[in-house]
């Protein structure tokens, strides 16, 4: 079984014009060399800037060496300070949160420390970036993170998969206090691989898990305790997984990601799906470059009711969609290499951060990237 999510590496990628638009106070900044692998998140801070975190190094194939990077910037990029965490093996920072007492907590892997093959990791530090507390989750087998999902009681939601004696990947997640704390652990699934990518708290405090099974896309929803209330697998036509959960505002869920149509050409597309409050689906669609591989890793919703959808393909694809899976514009954010949105932050003068990966020309490895733009690009 493939594994869908760690960047599904796309073989028919083909080269597309980029189409940049005015934004307000634009600018890119792309971080190389050894020490700068990958943003995969990004959180505004209490004081006005933004802390973004990755890897120093991201690789497809062995031997995987590297740490979680941590940066805070400014709203135009620049640097306020670096720092990186790790041990003698393998670690990167899958997400990040500002604590409102003092700093931030990032979530991510390790095989430097912990039970296991690979565990969880969630580290708090301070204000600058400096090292106060960290704990490990997970047992002798392999655990792979996807998000943090901060809870509206103080808790947090870690998330992604771990594997069983066969060697088969299953739904896991750790709610945790904000000190670390764990409260519940939540293992399910019976398939060949299923995977938790993203999830999302509901106003009365269920748990809404945007999952990956085998390949199939499909939701979950638990209370808060951690039971299982309901599940759905979409069992469609190709193949497709969610990346990507949000709100539609009305009890019901718009969920983006892959769908890779059957046949000989294999075409790969963002899919959007929209459920009700059961987990139904009321529509799915997909669109794409006719011409490029390219799909969804990040959904954002605006205040006015549309989404940002931020991609991964030739040139840092950005859609922006209407409640209907309309698509109301498509750009390019940068040039020809394969990159990645990780995160997307809406501002308050209406433009936009977006954090990812771009690929470097040995195809084997990233660099990390931030920019700024407005809503189109």
């Amino acid at each position: 079984m493939r594994q869908p999510s760690r960047l599904v590496m796309l073989a028919a990628l083909c080269l597309c014009s980029v189409i940049v638009g005015a934004a307000a106070s634009p600018w890119t900044k792309k971080f190389e060399g050894s020490n700068y692998g990958a943003f995969f998140d990004a959180a505004l801070t209490p004081d006005g800037n933004v802390v973004v975190v990755g890897a120093t190094n991201h690789l497809h194939v062995s031997p995987y060496s590297g740490d979680s990077l941590l940066m805070k910037l400014t709203l135009d990029g620049d640097i306020i300070w670096e720092q990186s965490w790790g041990g003698d093996g393998y670690e990167q920072a899958w997400a990040v949160a500002s604590v409102p007492s003092d700093g931030f907590l990032i979530f991510g892997e390790t095989d430097s420390f912990g039970a296991g093959d690979r565990d969880f990791f969630l580290l708090k530090v301070s204000d600058e970036g400096i090292e106060q507390w960290v704990k490990m989750y997970g047992g002798a087998h392999r655990e792979w993170p996807y998000g943090m999902l901060p809870l509206s009681n103080g808790d947090f939601l870690l998330h992604g998969f771990t594997t069983v004696e066969s060697g088969s990947r299953r739904q896991y997640a750790v709610r945790v206090s904000a000190q670390g704390d764990p409260l519940w652990e939540y293992v399910a699934g019976d398939a060949g691989e299923e995977i938790i990518l993203d999830a999302l708290e509901t106003a009365t405090g269920e748990i809404i898990l945007c999952l990956s099974v085998d390949e199939d896309g499909g939701i979950a929803k638990l209370d808060a305790n951690g039971n299982v209330l309901w599940t759905r697998r979409y069992e469609l036509a190709g193949w497709q997984f969610s990346s990507a959960i949000a709100s539609t505002g009305d009890g019901g869920f718009l969920l983006a990601g892959f769908s890779m149509s059957e046949g000989a050409r294999r075409q790969v597309d963002t899919w959007l799906v929209r459920c009700d409050a059961s987990g139904e689906i009321q529509w799915e669609t997909s669109f794409g470059d006719p011409t490029c591989d390219d799909y969804a890793q990040v959904l954002l919703r605006l205040e006015d009711g549309t989404y940002l959808v931020g991609g991964l393909g030739i040139g840092m694809p950005l859609s922006r969609i209407d409640s209907n899976g309309n698509v109301l514009s498509s750009q390019l954010l940068t040039g020809s290499h394969i990159c990645a949105v990780k995160a997307l932050l809406a501002l308050e003068d209406g433009s936009f951060l977006a954090a990812g990966m771009i690929q470097i020309r040995s195809g084997r490895s990233y660099d990390a990237i931030v920019l700024r733009a407005d809503m189109d690009g």
